[in-house]
């Protein structure tokens, strides 16, 4: 693929390139010298910090998916560009060579494990936060324990019993491990990444193999006094360098934004879990090696243990946080999912099932507000009124403007009916156009006042464009009381004053649409003894007509109320609508 850069990044890598070739050149010209030296760690020093400063651009250019990875990126080359600048201090300044324990070793040792975990963030792959949250402990899981491997592996030999010999030799062991993660690591996510990224990342395993070799054989030359800075064993350290560099100006031009490989996020964390449990169970291990087999000398042994558990006091605290922020997740985790639940996944108002896990609850206060003693203080808004809504002629939307037109409308429907009731009032999405709202500690006096604010709010302003076109549709209201009875509240069931609210709904639409029509008990007291039979539909009741918007005032003054009708008219009505 090729890749067109710009002008200032092609002169940028020349430069970078030509420094390389003049740097493995000169050993060739001159000998082991000041200048020679002072030359090689210019080279690096400019190396790394153009690494660093292409990193720090592409920080600031990614978007938050890709963002981390490079801020771990930019943290592990800048604690390599922190070592280089310490040797060069030494070699360039003092005009001295390098010690052999340095103390800048313990960066060029840590520097590694921000690259290895800005490779493990994949972030070609779907993202999660909360996965993420949980992963950077896990980051720092690991971080302690790569810290906590080199203290107990390196540090005994340079401060506890200063020995340069074993120095070295522990130094090139954690290190050639650490080298060996890095390459597994950048080889099999590699492997797994897909588009653009896979691009990146080949070119971070290619540079990665350059510097462990050149790192390891360097290393190794320090151990026999064979190494000096400008020498050939710099050849492939300032490749590596310079590979690194080509990579980050690379993908400042790449596109990554569309670019999500279908990886479940649980599954791509899953092992950096596992290689964080695995670190935690590793310290048992080193404190017995330290006390049953270990020969080292005593004051070394004793540093161990301490370290070792010191580290399981910081990491069982890391653990304790990971299993909080768990647990709230999880909390979260159920909360969002109950409320998923509970909600229609097209309007975002509730559904029946919410309406099944409450209204129980809702419907014991109410009768508990009725039944209360004599004399008790009781509120003037006891009663829960259902309104079922549903939008006249929907069909017509879908059949001439398509489906997704459809959900348009059903969706501002539902925001102008959430708009003309109170946040008390539960909204609930009943089933395809139709709507039912609940409005509770409420008065029956003025139930038809919400009826009427909610037929203009839906037939008032028009919906669209649709293909260029807007429409207007108006909606039909059915409406009941409960309790039924003021001075019997369990006399009638809710589900029954719910069906008598559905066919007041029909008996709207059959009517001509565009109205509301209520029904309330013919009278407010309990009916006399032998006379209320509502199974067999002799429940006396009376209409109460709301008409929508389009209406002339003296068409409201003609109609202002219907007949008397019993749930079994009601009945009848919607059978013949249907």
């Amino acid at each position: 693929m090729e890749v067109r850069l710009l002008a200032r990044d092609r002169v940028w890598l020349a430069l970078a390139w030509t420094a390389v070739c003049v740097a493995a050149l000169l050993p060739l010209a001159f000998s082991r010298g000041y200048v020679l030296t002072s030359y090689g760690d210019v080279v690096q020093c400019f190396l790394l910090l153009s690494v660093f400063i292409a990193c720090a651009r592409n920080v600031k250019a990614s978007k938050r998916q890709s963002r981390f990875f490079w801020l771990l990126m930019l943290s592990g080359f800048g604690l390599w560009l922190f070592s280089q600048l310490l040797w060069t201090y030494f070699e360039v300044f003092l005009h001295r060579e390098v010690p052999n324990p340095f103390v800048g070793d313990v960066f060029l040792f840590l520097h590694l494990v921000p690259i290895m975990a800005a490779l493990a963030t994949q972030p070609f792959a779907k993202r999660v936060s909360r996965v993420g949250e949980l992963g950077a402990i896990d980051f720092v899981l690991l971080l302690v324990w790569w810290l906590y491997l080199y203290c107990f592996v390196v540090i005994p030999w340079q401060y506890i019993h200063p020995s340069e010999g074993l120095y070295g030799r522990s130094f090139d062991l954690v290190y050639f491990v650490e080298h060996a993660v890095l390459l597994s690591v950048a080889g099999y996510i590699w492997h797994r990444s897909t588009g653009h990224w896979r691009i990146i990342y080949g070119r971070v395993l290619a540079a990665s193999i350059l510097y462990a070799l050149g790192s390891v054989a360097a290393s190794l030359a320090i151990d026999f006094n064979r190494y000096y800075t400008g020498s050939l064993y710099d050849i492939p350290l300032n490749s590596a360098m310079a590979c690194f560099f080509g990579m980050a100006v690379l993908a400042s031009r790449l596109s990554f934004s569309s670019e999500t490989a279908d990886v479940e996020p649980r599954k791509r964390a899953q092992w950096i879990e596992w290689l964080a449990t695995i670190t935690i169970l590793s310290l048992p291990i080193f404190a017995a090696w330290t006390q049953f087999v270990s020969h080292a000398p005593l004051e070394v042994r004793n540093f161990r243990t301490l370290l070792t558990l010191a580290i399981m006091m910081v990491m069982g605290g890391l653990l304790a946080v990971k299993q909080h922020r768990l647990s709230k997740h999880l909390a979260a985790a159920n909360e969002e999912l109950e409320e998923a639940s509970l909600t229609d996944l097209l309007t975002g108002v509730r559904n029946r099932r919410f309406l099944a896990t409450t209204i129980e609850s809702d419907i014991r206060q109410v009768v508990r507000s009725f039944t209360a003693a004599p004399g008790a203080h009781t509120p003037s808004n006891r009663d829960v009124i259902f309104y079922f809504i549903d939008v006249d002629h929907f069909k017509e939307v879908n059949d001439f403007y398509g489906h997704a037109a459809g959900d348009q409308v059903l969706v501002e429907i539902a925001r102008r009916i959430s708009s003309a009731i109170r946040h008390s009032d539960f909204l609930v999405r009943w089933g395809g156009e139709e709507f039912l709202v609940m409005s509770r500690c409420t008065n029956r006096n003025g139930a038809e006042i919400l009826a009427s604010r909610i037929l203009h709010a839906i037939g008032k302003d028009e919906f669209g464009p649709f293909d260029g076109q807007r429409l207007r549709r108006t909606c039909s209201i059915g409406w009941a009381v409960f309790p039924w009875f003021v001075g019997e509240p369990e006399a009638v069931h809710y589900e029954k004053v719910l069906q008598l609210a559905d066919s007041a709904l029909y008996q709207a639409k059959n009517d001509g649409r565009n109205k509301a029509i209520g029904i309330l008990p013919a009278t407010v007291s309990s009916p006399l003894p032998g006379t209320f039979e509502y199974d067999n539909g002799t429940l006396p009741a009376r209409k109460i007509v709301t008409l929508g918007p389009g209406y002339e005032p003296e068409t409201l003054e003609k109609n202002p109320a219907g007949p008397d009708l019993t749930p079994s008219a009601l009945a009848a009505a919607a059978s013949q609508d249907a």
